[in-house]
């Protein structure tokens, strides 16, 4: 990660958000790794694809409800003590992994366990840093999109760094160095921001509310922000297309289409390039170019929806391997656009709860969405399957032409008092600090 343009060295203002930046790109780059090592370690020691995929399962079970509990704690004791306790726990978890498994040994329910423990640690680390992001960008003079495209870059480019890296480790040495660096990274990512990054706000302990009503506060604030609720509708409709196209439509489509399994690395590649591309673009770019919120937004799903039509017409392998990058070119900017919403319109104190209920709620269409995909191409075939899902794209975007609320995206007025809620902790000016 480079310094802010126009900056030849690191400012002290500038500081924090850099080591902000630079810890979540480790832990980025660590999960990617950990991504091949584990299911590769797993198999290796068990020789059984069962085993593998339970191990799977309690890997990503947490993604389910760690979010939004972990919200509520970074409301509770802030993103900077949440960031480094999760980090902690989950470099330490994965590193235990290989170190019991070559002293006393590691039974399979054993290793489902820390499995599960490592991705509850883990899970809630982003919205954690994220919640810090706005007061570290004010203070560094940095536009806010511009620091939330190098934020929203790091899983993007953590994967496609981080997840071949973890396939040559373990190819040479095995997959054990794998989870090593992956605790590595945590570690390291702890130390960062515990030592070098301020904290943010905090609700002093006397003024907290139950867990249950912290929580539903989270979800109070979201109808009363209707570009909240838009923004999470329209992603949970965009997440039901989107997240069936890699493991899905797209294995199917290398195979059928361009005649061999072999093309969908070359697919998941471009895409993946492309995708770190607009990223990283979008912060320039938002200057002049894509100065609208709403219009990025819907612009980029317009183009993701015609490429996907033009998949539909099944060209050969050098325009599909095209076309791939141009997706992931057009989704690059996505992330950032959204972040830079809810950072503007949700309150300090609330962020946490709202940025993982939200989340959830996306999140929650993609397995339904890859069981659709899967039925589809098996009911109507490939080629139908593409051209109606591309064809939702189109519609929706025209839908939301006339959503007033998504309108909203392009104002900035700071969080109102009055949006806390009358049972939220307090404004910023009443919050206490890490």
């Amino acid at each position: 990660m480079t310094s802010p343009p126009g900056t030849g060295a690191t400012t002290p203002a500038r500081r924090p958000l850099v080591v902000l930046l630079l810890a979540h790109y480790l832990s980025s780059f660590g999960n990617a790794v950990t991504v091949v090592t584990i299911p590769l370690y797993v198999l290796g020691v068990t020789g059984s694809s069962v085993s593998t995929g339970l191990a799977g399962f309690a890997n990503t079970l947490p993604l389910i409800f760690a979010g939004a509990v972990g919200g509520v704690w970074i409301d509770r004791i802030g993103g900077k003590r949440m960031s480094v306790l999760c980090d902690l726990l989950a470099g330490t978890v994965i590193g235990l992994i290989p170190l019991l498994n070559d002293t006393v040994g590691l039974a399979l329910p054993v290793l489902m366990g820390l499995l599960f423990v490592r991705s509850l640690g883990s899970t809630p680390t982003g919205a954690a840093r994220q919640s810090l992001l706005k007061g570290l960008a004010d203070r560094a003079g940095v536009r806010l999109e511009s620091a939330n495209s190098w934020m929203q870059g790091a899983p993007r480019l953590g994967l496609l760094v981080g997840a071949p890296l973890g396939g040559l480790l373990a190819a040479v040495s095995g997959p054990v160095i794998g989870m090593y660096v992956d605790s590595a990274t945590f570690l390291l990512s702890a130390l960062l921001i515990g030592v070098a990054v301020p904290g943010g706000p905090v609700a002093p302990a006397a003024e907290r509310q139950g867990f249950v009503r912290q929580l539903t506060e989270g979800l109070r604030l979201v109808k009363q922000l209707p570009v909240i609720g838009a923004m999470t509708s329209f992603v949970f409709v965009t997440n039901f297309l989107d997240d069936a196209f890699t493991p899905v439509i797209l294995p199917v489509y290398s195979d059928q289409v361009l005649g061999g399994g072999q093309y969908l690395g070359w697919l998941v590649a471009a895409s993946g390039c492309g995708a770190v591309a607009g990223t990283f673009l979008y912060g320039p770019a938002s200057k002049r170019l894509l100065t609208s919120r709403r219009w990025t937004l819907l612009g980029a799903f317009l183009v993701i929806g015609g490429l996907r039509l033009a998949l539909g017409g099944q060209p050969g392998a050098v325009l599909s391997i095209a076309i791939s990058f141009l997706l992931g070119l057009a989704a690059g900017p996505l992330n950032p656009v959204l972040s830079t919403v809810m950072l503007n319109k949700v309150p300090q104190a609330l962020f946490g709860r709202v940025f993982a209920l939200t989340s959830a709620v996306a999140m929650s269409a993609a397995p339904i969405g890859i069981l659709v995909a899967g039925w589809a191409i098996h009911g109507i075939g490939l080629r139908w399957t593409l051209l109606a899902f591309g064809a939702t794209y189109v519609v929706l975007v025209l839908v939301s032409l006339r959503n007033r609320a998504l309108r909203e995206m392009d104002n900035l007025t700071e969080p109102s008092e009055a949006a806390d809620g009358d049972g939220a902790a307090g404004t910023d000016k009443e919050l206490a600090r890490d």
